[in-house]
């Protein structure tokens, strides 16, 4: 069960979900002041310590935690000021849907390709998003253009009920798009390369990896790990906050790539790849174990990081 003053810091946290990184200190070292001074003056006229239904309802009044951030933020002239926290949800995720879509496209081209050109699909990807984006903001802009006028804040957010606020963690700092894009990028072409690009048979005029038989039992666990990397990182994509339950999921997804980059980090001449012509190439015993060193580190890094935003975050809120 959550205290008055764990819905107050969880609404707090979710207004800074929607601010620029500049804003969120002060304006929510602001607003939880402020809030706290609304729950006093309630206390002080009810004559008693409110209830959590009515400390909710001083929160549903107050507003939907997009539109207070809003509020904090300059006026925009094309998209009213109520939409606007939501326009930039919205278009973030449409980008977000074009980019998966596009680049599962070039994997698939890639994995059909007799000579596939990793190079050349990446400039075509870039330049496909690009137009696409291009469309796709045109598009959005004009529909919440359409429909700001008339809609107000009330009746956009009618139905908001403060206990749908999700459990934000690490004060709520926003996890950064351009990381978790790097992570779904490099984990879902991870895949594709041991699984499908170089595992095809191997024809003349093309090169091919072979793994190596320890490399191949490790195989299953490996796309374990990776299916669920790439999952996690889209998710982080599309909703990008940390909650107790998401640093919980990533913990444990961390550990167990730390377990997996241990069984890596012993392995001798894991793959070879065969070139053109029949020369053959293999990474020295020393190459590999400094590469698995670095991917160890950062996977140490990010759990000790993900242990301390779940220290620092309250334990007795509601999920």
């Amino acid at each position: 069960m959550a205290t008055q003053t764990d819905w107050l810091q969880r609404y707090v946290d979710n207004v800074r979900t929607y601010l620029p990184a500049r804003l969120r200190e002060d304006v929510g070292n602001e607003l939880l002041s402020d809030l706290q001074d609304q729950r006093d003056d309630l206390e002080e006229s009810l004559a008693r310590a409110p209830s959590e239904q009515e400390i909710l309802d001083l929160l549903k009044q107050r507003g939907h935690p997009m539109s207070v951030a809003a509020a904090y933020q300059p006026c925009r002239a094309l998209v009213s000021e109520p939409l606007f926290p939501l326009y930039l949800q919205v278009l973030k995720w449409t980008f977000l849907i074009i980019a998966v879509v596009t680049a599962i496209d070039v994997v698939g081209s890639l994995y059909f390709a007799e000579n596939p050109n990793l190079l050349s699909a990446t400039i075509g990807w870039f330049s496909g998003l690009y137009e696409s984006g291009v469309h796709s903001f045109v598009a959005v802009t004009l529909v919440f253009y359409l429909i700001g006028e008339g809609l107000n804040n009330r009746q956009v957010f009618a139905n908001w009920n403060p206990r749908s606020m999700p459990d934000v963690a690490d004060s709520g700092r926003r996890i950064k798009r351009f990381d978790s894009s790097v992570e779904f990028v490099v984990t879902l072409l991870a895949m594709a390369w041991l699984n499908d690009l170089w595992l095809l048979p191997a024809s003349s005029g093309s090169n091919a990896l072979v793994l190596s038989s320890e490399m191949m039992a490790l195989l299953p666990w490996l796309n374990i790990a990776l299916g669920a990397s790439v999952l996690l990182s889209l998710y982080k994509l599309i909703s990008p906050l940390w909650t107790r339950v998401r640093l919980l999921v990533d913990g444990v997804l961390n550990t167990y790539w730390l377990i997996l980059l241990a069984f890596l980090l012993g392995l001798q001449a894991p793959f070879s790849i065969q070139w053109q012509g029949g020369d053959v190439w293999q990474p020295s015993q020393g190459n590999w174990q400094v590469a698995i060193g670095v991917v160890v580190a950062i996977t140490a890094w990010d759990l000790f990081q993900n242990i301390r935003r779940l220290v620092r975050s309250p334990s007795g809120v509601r999920v």
